[in-house]
């Protein structure tokens, strides 16, 4: 496994519209288009690396010696930064290169190496793959490549089951894709923001979004007006539809009553134990017998009432802000 400068990396990315990127924005996965501009003009953080990061990097490099026992081909240039060349803000981080002897050329380069790991109950994710693999192939100007495909068993960190899929280069998807950089690359060179289309970009929006301006002016939705009114259907159905739901729970639950199990013709009905907690009245009789396990918390009324200047002063806005849809007259 070749290490890399993570800084350099980052920056170099971030110049430029990468893989995922692309794959981001044509999947509609991980907040789509609307997060891949919001991270590259800086409004929101970037992703911390979480475990099925972590899970990816731990595995690259046994699944790549797989790859080499399984096919003969070897893999070169682990961890290669990828650019365009033409368009050298097109790049793409590449898991490996494969070619046919140990010490390539770029002439003895085959084709790309992408290596996907998964858990047992996550579905393969080829419309994100796919795209991926193109932008890949573009960038690297390589007509195949190889996408392993690993089910990992986290709990034991075991290796369940390996698939090798070869996906060869498509142009007409490249110039899809292509079209679909150079719109990422508008936004981020204008400074705007495209229109969320995936419901994974709302989480983004809520944090872009989190503050208020002062001197902000009534908004005309006129431009959105299909959605708004769409908006207040669906939330009007879901409401219904959450009452429905919750008198049938009532009627399951008084059923079932102080069982745990309840049966009906295709269905099985469970109902779990009552999770164990301590109360606040158990925490104050464990305080009184055991001072030395408390500890110092802000007192929120005294603290208002006595500094309230420096109080209001350290308030920051969290959460999203409440969306409230009420017809007028």
């Amino acid at each position: 496994m070749v290490e890399r400068d993570e800084a350099a990396w980052l920056a170099w990315r971030a110049a430029g519209i990468t893989a995922t990127d692309v794959a981001r924005a044509v999947s509609g996965r991980y907040g789509g288009a609307y997060a891949v501009v919001t991270e590259k003009l800086g409004l929101i953080e970037r992703e911390p690396p979480n475990e099925r990061m972590t899970r990816g990097h731990r595995w690259q490099q046994p699944i790549a010696d797989a790859v080499h026992a399984l096919t003969g081909l070897h893999v070169v240039g682990e961890e290669a930064w990828c650019s365009h060349s033409v368009d050298t803000w097109a790049r793409a981080t590449v898991d490996g290169l494969l070619a046919d002897r140990p010490e390539a050329t770029p002439d003895d380069l085959l084709g790309v190496l992408e290596v996907k790991t998964r858990g047992l109950d996550a579905r393969a994710a080829w419309d994100y793959w796919s795209a991926q693999v193109q932008w890949q192939l573009y960038v690297t100007g390589l007509d195949r490549a190889v996408v392993a495909d690993a089910v990992i068993d986290d709990d034991n960190d075991r290796l369940v089951s390996l698939r090798l899929v070869e996906i060869e280069a498509e142009p007409d998807v490249a110039d899809d894709l292509h079209d679909r950089a150079l719109m990422l690359r508008q936004h981020i060179e204008e400074g705007t923001l495209p229109a969320p289309d995936t419901p994974a970009a709302l989480d983004y929006v809520k944090t872009v979004n989190l503050d208020v301006a002062d001197d902000a002016e009534v908004v005309d939705l006129e431009p959105i007006a299909d959605d708004v009114r769409r908006f207040a259907e669906i939330k009007a159905a879901v409401k219904a539809v959450t009452e429905e739901r919750d008198e049938l729970e009532a009627r399951i639950r008084d059923a079932v009553g102080l069982a745990t199990v309840g049966v009906v013709d295709g269905i099985r009905v469970s109902i779990s134990r009552p999770s164990l907690a301590l109360t606040r009245e158990a925490e104050e009789t464990l305080l009184g017998d055991f001072p030395h396990l408390g500890r110092l918390v802000l007192d929120r009324d005294r603290a208002k009432a006595e500094v309230p200047d420096l109080y209001n002063s350290l308030r920051r806005p969290v959460g999203a802000r409440r969306l409230t849809i009420k017809e007028t007259p």
